[in-house]
């Protein structure tokens, strides 16, 4: 296992800047999840951590020694990437055995550990099956069983599972997020996808425009995002103009406990799971726009004015496009930021 320390880690290639000042601490034996789009500089970050790419200022610490300057052989960091990279002229067991035949250790030693990996990953008895006779689940959990093998301090997965279809996906991340407990590696997981990075990690670092916005655990993200960027980024933000008196948010919609300073120009943000529905009658209203069923939620859009919209995630499905109903937000959900961040 490793703790990882970044001090303002800065990346630029020629006059682009990739990375800004990134600091940042992983802690020994958790796993952590890289957020942001694609382009962010999430996969050279991770690469800056592997030693794949060297920062163009800063410091990479490993247990608290300098290994900025140090090649990627040295850090005990292994790398995953989303096209799996398995030999495809070599078997599963003679690519899990890869990297323990590069470091020299003995035949009997080499098939003990392919054996004991290969059961763990639920592989057993496809030693000797090629790559092209595998699923895109099998290929994922061979690569993963030729990182593990080698009992790397880090393990780095790059978009792991962005080829495998929705069920394959969903299956993969319990699996090594299960896999990660029982061996106890520090991980870091490098998404764009914020359901996979809440599921799997333990803290989320949100990266937006090369930039560290926040560093917490997944519903703190979720639920107090630290900036409005962060709060567009999760797609669920809905903003209404107010001002904060004595500890309350007071707008349109009523008035909400926060513990803000008080200003006379603010922007509420809540979560479109905080909004509820009801029928016409009491409270606020609104009317319906638009509806798009999806299974176990339904998403509204509900129009409170000429100016005003919300976009509400709901367990129920009752209401239609056209329709008046009550809309009431949940007191404690609201979130507020400078007025000069201005929505969208």
């Amino acid at each position: 296992m490793a703790n990882i320390k970044l001090v303002d880690v800065c990346k630029k290639f020629g006059a682009k800047e990739t990375l800004s000042n990134i600091a940042l601490e992983i802690h020994d034996g958790e796993m952590l999840a890289l957020l942001g789009p694609s382009g962010s500089g999430k996969t050279t970050l991770l690469k800056i951590v592997a030693g794949l790419e060297q920062p163009t200022s800063g410091r990479v610490f490993f247990n608290e020694v300098d290994y900025t300057d140090a090649p990627a052989q040295k850090r005990k960091a292994i790398i995953v990437f989303q096209d799996y990279g398995l030999f495809p002229h070599m078997t599963v067991g003679q690519n899990v055995a890869f990297g323990l035949r590069a470091r020299g250790e003995e035949r009997q030693q080499i098939l003990t550990k392919v054996k004991n990996i290969l059961q763990l990953v639920q592989l057993s008895g496809r030693e000797s099956s090629l790559p092209a006779e595998l699923s895109g689940g099998e290929k994922q959990r061979v690569a993963l069983a030729r990182a593990c093998v080698v009992e790397p301090g880090v393990l780095l997965l790059d978009e792991p599972f962005s080829n495998l279809d929705t069920s394959l996906r969903l299956g993969m991340r319990e699996f090594v997020a299960a896999l990660q407990k029982k061996l106890k590696f520090t991980c870091v997981l490098v998404t764009h996808d914020k359901e996979e990075a809440f599921m799997m990690s333990e803290r989320v670092a949100v990266i937006l425009d090369n930039r560290l916005e926040q560093v917490a655990p997944p519903e703190i993200i979720y639920r107090k995002p630290a900036t409005k960027k962060v709060a567009d980024f999760m797609g669920d933000a809905n903003y209404v103009p107010g001002k904060v008196i004595s500890g309350k948010f007071v707008c349109e919609l009523g008035v909400m406990p926060v513990n803000e300073p008080d200003t006379d120009a603010a922007l509420g943000m809540f979560q479109g799971d905080q909004i509820s529905l009801g029928r016409a009658g009491t409270g606020f209203s609104g009317t319906v726009t638009a509806r798009k069923f999806a299974g176990k939620l339904t998403y509204y859009t509900v129009a409170m004015g000429p100016h005003l919209s919300f976009k509400v995630t709901s367990v129920t499905s009752d209401f239609l496009v056209g329709e008046t109903v009550s809309v009431a937000v949940a007191p404690s959900g609201v979130n507020v930021y400078p007025l000069a961040e201005e929505s969208p």
